[in-house]
C-alpha cells in the first residue's frame, strides 16, 4: 500500500496543529470560529472550556470530546476550568480562523496540563481515499516511530509513517487508499520494542482521521484516541502490559513464563530479565525454581502498565512480589531519575555525592529521586545495618531524561547491586 504526502511538514504547521503549553476561548455570528474541547486525560474530572466569561464546551469528562461553541475569530485566550469552577487549571493563547472548526486537546495530567490546537479544515479526500495524521501527545513516552502497513506485513523492511515523532508533534496528514491497516508504534532506536499494536485499523473512504497517542500508567506504552474531523471520538486502549522478572535470591536455577510468555529461561540467580510484552489482565506466573514447581496467580496486569516480578528471600521458599513500575520520564525537564529496587530484607538509602536522595526504602519496593545530569557522580546504597556501603558506583554518569535503577540483589550476608538504565 503506497503512501503519498499531501502536505509537507512545513505546510503542516499552517494546516493542522499548534502545540502549546495551555489556555482557551467564546462568541457567535457568521464571522465566528467554532471550537470544542477534547479531554485526553488532562484531568480525571470534567473540564469546562472558557473564553473570558463565555463557556464554549461544558463538563467534558476524561477521554471525551465536548460540543462546539462559537467565538469571534482572531486571537483569544482560552481557559480550562474544573466543571462549574471559577479557578483556571490552565490557560493558553490561540488564533482561531474565521469559519473554521477547531478542537483544543488537553493532555498531560493534573498539574502538568498541556494543550494542542487542531484546525479542522482539511479538504476531504476523494472517494476510495483517506487521510491520516498521528499526533504524539504522550510526553512520558518520549519520541516514537509509527508504522502503517498491510495487516500481514513485517516491520523488517517497512518504512515508518513517522520517524522519531517527538511529544507534542504531529506527522502531518497523509493521503492513502482507504482500507484496513496495521499500526505499530515503536521505540525509534529499537524497532522490535512495540509501544502499541493495532492489528486492524480501518481508514474509511472520504474521512480525515487523527490518531492521538496518549500516555499510560507505566510511561512507556501508549494508548490512543481516534478523532474524525468535525466528528466522533473513539477510545483505543493498549491491549498489552509489560512485565519482567528480577530474581534477588542467590544461587537458584530459574525457568519461568508469564501467561505462556518466557521471562527467564535456564537462568542462574541473581538474574534480571528484560521487559516482555504480555496481555493486559494476565496474571499467571509459571515455572520452576531448582526443578521445583513455582506457580503463582498474581494481581491482573493493567493495560499500559509496567511491572516487575521480584523473587527474594530463602531459596527453599522464595517470596514473590509484583511491583508496579513507574517508568515515566522526570516531571522536570533537564533532570534524570535515579532509583533503587530493594530485593534485600532491610531498609535501604540511596545516596548521590554523599547526600541522601531517597531513604527508608522498604524491602520489595522502589525509592527514587531526581538529579541534575552529570558526567561523574558518586552513587551509593547504604543500610543502617552496615558500616560500609552495600553498593558503590564512583563514576555514575547520567543524562537528561534518563531513568536509572540500582537493583539490590543477593543475600543479607552478601548483597550486590546492579546499575541499569531503564529509559
Amino acid at each position: 500500500m503506497s503512501l503519498s504526502r499531501r502536505s509537507s511538514l512545513a505546510t503542516f504547521a499552517s494546516l493542522a496543529i499548534l502545540a502549546t503549553t495551555l489556555t482557551a476561548c467564546g462568541g457567535g455570528s457568521g464571522d465566528d470560529a467554532r471550537i470544542r474541547l477534547l479531554n485526553a486525560g488532562a484531568d480525571p474530572g470534567a473540564i469546562d472550556l472558557m473564553s473570558d466569561k463565555d463557556k464554549l464546551s461544558a463538563s467534558v469528562g476524561a477521554l471525551a470530546v465536548g460540543e462546539y461553541g462559537n467565538r469571534a475569530a482572531g486571537t483569544a485566550t482560552l481557559q480550562l476550568r474544573g466543571a462549574n469552577s471559577t479557578a483556571n487549571l490552565a490557560a493558553t493563547p490561540a488564533t482561531l480562523k474565521k469559519g473554521v472548526s477547531h478542537t483544543l486537546i488537553a493532555y498531560g495530567g493534573p498539574g502538568a496540563i498541556r494543550t494542542s490546537l487542531l484546525q479542522e479544515d482539511q479538504t476531504e479526500p476523494a472517494s476510495g481515499q483517506s487521510k491520516l495524521m498521528v499526533l504524539n501527545l504522550a510526553p512520558d513516552a518520549g519520541p516514537v516511530s509509527v508504522f502503517v502497513t498491510a495487516p500481514d506485513a513485517a516491520l523488517t523492511g517497512s518504512s515508518p509513517f513517522a520517524a522519531s515523532l517527538a511529544a507534542g508533534v504531529g506527522s502531518g496528514y497523509v493521503t492513502q487508499a482507504a482500507g484496513t491497516y496495521r499500526i505499530r508504534v515503536t521505540d525509534p532506536a529499537k524497532r522490535d520494542e512495540i509501544r502499541l499494536d493495532l492489528p486492524a485499523f480501518k481508514l474509511e473512504s472520504g474521512q480525515v482521521t487523527t490518531l492521538i497517542l496518549r500516555g499510560s500508567t507505566g510511561g512507556t506504552l501508549v494508548h490512543a484516541l481516534t478523532l474524525q474531523q468535525r466528528g466522533a471520538l473513539t477510545r483505543v486502549d493498549n491491549p498489552s502490559a509489560r512485565v519482567r522478572l528480577v530474581v534477588a535470591t542467590p544461587s537458584i536455577a530459574i525457568d519461568t513464563t508469564w501467561n505462556g510468555r518466557p521471562l527467564l529461561k535456564g537462568a542462574l540467580s541473581p538474574a534480571i530479565g528484560e521487559y516482555q510484552l504480555v496481555d493486559a489482565g494476565s496474571r499467571n506466573l509459571r515455572g520452576t525454581v531448582n526443578a521445583q514447581d513455582l506457580s503463582r496467580d498474581l494481581a491482573p496486569l493493567v493495560a499500559g502498565g509496567d511491572y516487575t516480578v521480584l523473587m527474594r528471600g530463602d531459596a527453599a521458599a522464595p517470596i514473590v512480589d509484583l511491583l508496579t513500575d513507574d517508568n515515566r520520564l522526570p516531571e522536570t525537564a533537564g533532570l534524570a531519575r535515579v532509583r533503587v529496587l530493594n530485593g534485600l530484607n532491610q531498609a535501604l538509602t540511596l545516596n548521590v555525592n554523599y547526600g541522601a536522595l531517597a531513604g527508608g526504602i522498604a524491602p520489595a519496593s522502589y525509592g527514587a529521586g531526581t538529579v541534575s545530569p552529570s558526567a561523574s557522580a558518586l552513587l551509593t546504597v547504604s543500610s543502617s545495618a552496615s558500616t560500609t556501603a552495600l553498593f558503590t558506583e564512583p563514576s555514575f554518569a547520567s543524562q537528561s531524561g534518563g531513568l536509572y535503577t540500582v537493583m539490590m540483589l543477593g543475600s543479607e550476608a552478601q548483597p550486590s547491586g546492579v546499575l541499569r538504565r531503564d529509559r
